[in-house]
């Protein structure tokens, strides 16, 4: 399913999943010692994930702007995201600490993330004319008809006739 699937699909993970956003944001050009190293150890660290399942990570895309890079990760639970975060033997930790001896509050170079845990029923999407992307990499696609092709179907919500779109021809 690498292709682009030219109809309305949606995503589902069974049961509860994790979003996590995480990044960096270059303060100051000029001090490339500071900034490389982190936006080096980022993409190392999703391989690092990307190579053991059991760690829980379900996929990732990378983000980049001209000053900031962002990192959106599915994970299988909260449990697993901190497991990882946490392990003396994975690459985060270590990054972690150097980050914080290198770079500390300088202002050089900033990072930050954000950890959303979705439940079963409290989120929705849509992907058209698309290959598979986002939830629908970390997750399973399905066509979406009838009031699958309404946010509110799609949350589950009483969709009304003038919440449905025209089908396509």
């Amino acid at each position: 399913m690498g292709g682009v699937l030219t109809n309305y699909m949606k995503a589902e993970i069974e049961g509860e999943f994790v979003v996590f956003l995480t990044g960096m944001r270059i303060n100051k050009f000029w001090k490339v010692w500071k900034w490389l190293p982190v936006f080096i150890l980022m993409p190392r660290m999703n391989r690092e994930l990307a190579r053991d399942p059991a760690l829980g990570l379900l996929h990732y895309r990378n983000h980049l702007g001209l000053r900031n890079v962002m990192v959106v990760q599915y994970w299988r639970s909260f449990a697993h995201l901190h497991a990882y975060a946490t392990n003396q033997g994975k690459l985060h930790v270590d990054a972690w600490r150097k980050m914080n001896r290198d770079i500390a509050l300088s202002g050089d170079v900033g990072t930050w993330h954000e950890t959303y845990i979705v439940r079963r029923g409290d989120y929705e999407n849509l992907y058209v004319n698309m290959p598979p992307h986002g939830l629908g990499k970390a997750g399973s696609l399905t066509v979406a008809r009838g009031s699958q092709r309404t946010a509110k179907g799609r949350l589950g919500m009483k969709t009304e006739k003038s919440d449905l779109h025209d089908e396509p021809a």
